[in-house]
């Protein structure tokens, strides 16, 4: 990158030529170009010069460890059939976020919920969730969950128990 910065600088060649000689984005180079003082590019002590990306950590909501207990938590809901949805999911966002008065961008305190970019870059680093909008229970399932049909269930259950002699631990 130093060098590239230095044919810029030095040798007077456009940014977009240098970048592509040095398979750079022209973009980041032109970024490193006007950051780069000319004693910086003197100093040779220092290879790469510090170019701060404070963009980065400020629009940072939840530090990594609170984003593998929020991961964490989705998990265990999925796990006991209480999947979230989308949106329930960026609401608990926001609610997490208030809870540990962390700085959010404006929209979500507007919107009392976190944004659509948001949930969809978390998504997209945490493939081991599957979060969609729950499927809704069919009327006639719902309805054959009564006292009867588990009282036949368990009663059934007990009578091939006793039939093949078993025991709760080979179930």
């Amino acid at each position: 990158m130093l060098t590239a910065v230095r044919c810029v600088h030095l040798n007077d060649v456009s940014i977009r030529q240098a970048a592509k000689e040095y398979n750079i984005n022209y973009r980041t180079l032109a970024r490193y170009c006007q950051k780069i003082t000319p004693e910086q590019l003197n100093d040779s002590s220092r290879t790469i010069p510090d170019i701060p990306v404070a963009y980065i950590k400020n629009r940072q909501v939840f530090t990594q460890f609170e984003k593998a207990e929020v991961v964490e938590y989705i998990l265990q809901v999925s796990d006991i059939y209480f999947g979230l949805s989308p949106k329930e999911v960026r609401m608990l966002a926001y609610q997490i976020a208030v809870a540990n008065s962390k700085e959010m961008p404006k929209s979500w305190e507007q919107n009392k919920v976190a944004g659509a970019d948001w949930f969809s870059a978390f998504i997209k680093r945490h493939t081991v969730l599957s979060i969609r909008s729950p499927q809704a229970t069919s009327l006639s399932r719902a309805g054959s969950f009564n006292r009867t049909n588990v009282d036949k269930f368990f009663n059934n259950l007990d009578t091939v128990m006793q039939r093949h002699k078993l025991q709760a631990h080979e179930i």
